[in-house]
């Protein structure tokens, strides 16, 4: 918005200044008219984003299944409401912690040798069954489905993991 006040206010100025030139005033008028409509259009095109940014955070909190995205480190980034309940702890305790921490302890080492090689491309299946322990709750068996989060050029940016009590 500051760009185009300031784009718009140089474009006043010379539109002043060649008010002698009716053809360079008409040009000027002109492109003001459409830098007026391409800014509109932005901020349309901003709107609908904004909508469909709420409605993809919308449904990642309340969807059914625990979903995590980590990062290349192994901690938690996001979280949404089902695998707060599943790890049984509030999100200022979830954020920012390692996914391993809430790994039982047999389970630990052979879960980040599998994120290890997620990173590297090396490790299948991409599903497997392992313990977990929620925070102030009994360990329970639980099915781990992830896949990477590509960057553009190479490597993972992270992981994103789809939990699930195993039946």
């Amino acid at each position: 918005m500051t760009t185009v006040g300031a784009v718009r206010e140089l474009m006043i100025k010379r539109l002043e200044a060649e008010a002698a030139n009716s053809d360079a005033k008409r040009d000027l008028e002109m492109a003001l008219e459409e830098l007026d409509v391409m800014w509109e259009e932005l901020q349309g095109q901003a709107a609908l984003l904004l909508r469909e940014n709420a409605r993809y955070a919308e449904f990642f909190e309340f969807a059914p299944d625990a979903y995590l995205i980590s990062d290349a480190g192994g901690n938690i980034r996001e979280a949404n409401q089902a695998a707060l309940e599943l790890l049984n702890a509030a999100s200022e305790v979830v954020i920012g912690s390692p996914l391993s921490g809430y790994i039982v302890d047999a389970d630990r080492v052979g879960f980040l040798s599998r994120t290890v090689g997620l990173l590297l491309g090396t490790a299948k299946p991409l599903a497997w069954q392992t313990g977990l322990q929620p925070r102030n709750g009994a360990a329970f068996t639980a099915h781990f489905s992830v896949r990477a989060i590509p960057l553009k050029k190479s490597g993972v940016g992270g992981l994103c993991w789809l939990i699930r009590p195993a039946d």
